[in-house]
């Protein structure tokens, strides 16, 4: 069984779950939540189906809380599927009940009109309702569409999958077979493995219908493996429990009683009530083939009790048709020869014609066991025209020729790939061969340098140490004018502020307190600008903020930052962001220690491919085109130029300065 639900399959099935719990552990109450607990239900469904509950209510109640309505579809189909296999068939009901509001609200809302569909569908199937299933399965298949993502792909084949298991039911094994090819060959283009598995099993399936016993089981083994890969505790049961009917057709009891105990304690380890009636009747019938009359009996009954809780009426029909069959009374002759003609009956407007020639079958058993034999006859020939109808030859060679249709249309795409492969291969001996020659060109040259440079190579180092020394010592010089020379100005200021107040203690002094002990926190920023965290503008720009506040509060000066919403996507590296960060404090220190400033602007935008920050104040100025700088001018733009960015100082006397400095983003 495919749920259509189920879009999202990959490889690693315990990390996908391990990062979906991280999502939903963190409340984030979003979409992304919601998709997460949907996604965790679909996986959980494969291997523990109350955990599987919990994660679709979860996504109700969360979908219902923020309004968004498109959670509630995929959550509603997973609860009908989920109470139908655990016996819980009013739940089931009342969850399509509610399924199909929700879908009355959204009438031209496709995704949810073919997950309605397809839950009615499944519904029904479940049921053994195979007729009614039908043309719900066929309409959510054509609200799919061809597909056109890896998403829209998945769910057209898990659609095409449904479809096919219900005909398989209907013993249209042509068509089931057909859907089922068309399914594996999206399954594998999407690289869908779970997807393939169950393509593989239904395949098994339509196999076992006809009597190939032994293809059957080349397709269920295959399924089986990718199941146990995927950790698929449900689909191995699935595989498991068909392994077993092989294996009775064959008259291997032992293996087949095996598989059928194996999937059992399956079946009951996920509480899967439905699966669990369908292994008692296999295990019921396999009993009596052994002649085990009286355990057969009793295994019949349980699961006659779990089949009409699941409201499965063809088994109940099958059951009760095993029971009487066993039956040796001849008071309950009457009755039993009706109910077994109205298992018939039940098979018959099911459209479950399989299960229609074998309740034939056992009505002549029980007309011969009484002497019956015209009656016997007839219905002997009536299964066996049904029968043979179903798995006559025409049918299986129609299915083995599809089957071999399937096989050429990938050794078509393999022959494809290869010729592919081939181009790539002659494109990379071209490369190589043009490497190699580059490579020797290299060599040469690299041999030929060399000669050349050994004999200055101790020089050419001691020169190299000599640079580094230097660099080193003007960048220690440059972080400890801009960093503790900007302290000692903000105290300095302070102080003067203080000396200026009548009483001159008080709050001032505590101030220049505070500003002394920020000496030996200076450093501070360095750590601050090596640190990934703060590689966003945000953290960027909160500290540009912090600092301002810092310098400029204490002196009335008013200050605006601006532009900054558009700069949220950007990050800075280690070197950019701690230069930047550097001139603008040198900028700000110089506003507020020379400029007389009542007011600075921090403007930032983005243009073209640079970011700019802008400061400007509406100080007294200073004349720019004086050559004199002091060390913080400089030392400015030895900042600018070393992030290959660009430093511009407009001023001149009254008119206030500007200071721009422009980063590149590449």
């Amino acid at each position: 069984m495919f749920l259509s639900i189920c879009t999202k399959t990959v490889s690693g099935q315990s990390s996908v779950i391990d990062s979906l719990l991280r999502i939903v552990s963190t409340h984030t109450r979003d979409s992304s939540e919601i998709d997460a607990l949907g996604t965790l239900a679909s996986e959980f469904m494969r291997k523990d189906m109350a955990k599987a509950k919990a994660f679709s209510q979860q996504q109700i109640a969360l979908a219902k809380e923020l309004g968004m309505e498109f959670g509630l579809s995929p959550a509603y189909s997973a609860l009908v599927i989920i109470h139908q296999n655990t016996g819980g068939t009013d739940s089931a009901t009342y969850y399509l009940e509610q399924h199909a509001i929700h879908f009355q609200k959204h009438p031209k809302n496709k995704k949810i009109a073919a997950n309605y569909n397809s839950s009615v569908g499944l519904f029904y199937k479940n049921q053994s309702k195979y007729r009614e299933a039908l043309p719900y399965q066929l309409e959510a298949l054509g609200l799919r569409g061809p597909g056109g993502d890896i998403g829209d792909k998945t769910s057209r084949a898990g659609q095409m999958l449904n479809i096919g298991n219900t005909y398989n039911h209907l013993s249209e094994l042509k068509k089931a077979a057909d859907y089922h090819l068309q399914a594996l060959a999206l399954f594998e283009e999407v690289k869908n493995k779970r997807g393939q598995s169950f393509c593989l099993q239904s395949l098994g399936n339509d196999f076992f219908e006809l009597g190939q016993y032994a293809i059957a089981e080349k397709y269920l083994f295959q399924s089986e493996k990718i199941k146990e890969e995927l950790g698929d505790k449900r689909g191995a049961l699935t595989s498991w429990m068909t392994l077993g009917s092989v294996y009775q057709q064959t008259n291997e009891t032992e293996r087949a009683m095996f598989y059928f105990n194996k999937a059992l304690v399956r079946a009951r380890e996920l509480k899967l009530s439905v699966e669990e009636a369908r292994l008692l009747f296999n295990i019921g019938s396999l009993l009596k083939m052994m002649k085990k009359n009286e355990e057969a009996n009793k295994t019949f009954s349980e699961a006659l009790i779990l089949a009409r809780q699941a409201g499965d009426s063809v088994l109940v029909s099958r059951i009760k048709t095993y029971l009487i069959s066993m039956q040796t009374d001849m008071r309950k002759e009457k009755r039993e020869e009706q109910t077994l003609l109205e298992n018939i009956e039940i098979s018959i407007e099911k459209g479950a014609l399989l299960n229609t020639a074998e309740g034939h079958f056992e009505l002549a058993k029980w007309y011969e066991s009484r002497k019956q034999f015209e009656k016997a006859y007839e219905n002997l020939k009536q299964g066996q025209q049904l029968n043979d109808s179903l798995k006559g030859n025409e049918v299986l060679e129609q299915l083995k020729s599809l089957e071999e249709a399937y096989k050429n249309d990938k050794k078509e795409k393999k022959i494809e790939l290869l010729k592919s492969e081939q181009s790539v291969q002659v494109l990379a001996l071209s490369k190589q061969r043009a490497n190699l020659i580059i490579v020797v060109l290299a060599l040469i040259s690299v041999v030929i340098i060399s000669i050349l440079l050994i004999n200055r190579y101790r020089v050419m180092g001691r020169t190299k140490r000599l640079v580094e020394m230097e660099r080193m010592r003007n960048t220690i010089a440059r972080d400890l004018h801009d960093d503790i020379g900007s302290t000692l100005s903000s105290i300095n200021i302070i102080s003067q502020m203080a000396l200026q107040e009548k009483n001159g203690d008080a709050p001032h002094f505590q101030r220049i307190a505070q500003h002394s002990s920020s000496m030996m926190e200076s450093m501070s920023d360095i750590v601050w600008s090596i640190n990934p965290n703060n590689d966003s503008w945000e953290q960027v720009i909160s500290k540009m903020k912090e600092f301002a506040a810092e310098i400029l509060d204490p002196l009335d000066i008013q200050y605006t930052f601006s532009g900054e919403e558009n700069l949220q996507a950007f990050t800075l590296d280690v070197s950019m962001r701690k230069n930047l960060f550097l001139i603008f404090k040198e900028a700000i220190n110089n506003a507020a220690k020379y400029s007389s400033a009542t007011s600075i602007d921090i403007h930032l935008k983005k243009e073209n491919d640079f970011i700019q920050v802008c400061i400007s104040d509406n100080g007294k100025g200073f004349d720019a085109s004086n050559g004199s700088t002091g060390n913080g001018l400089r030392n400015m733009k030895e900042r600018a130029d070393s992030i290959r960015g660009k430093l511009e100082i407009k001023s001149s006397p009254h008119t206030g300065t500007e200071v721009m400095v422009s980063l590149p983003l590449t």
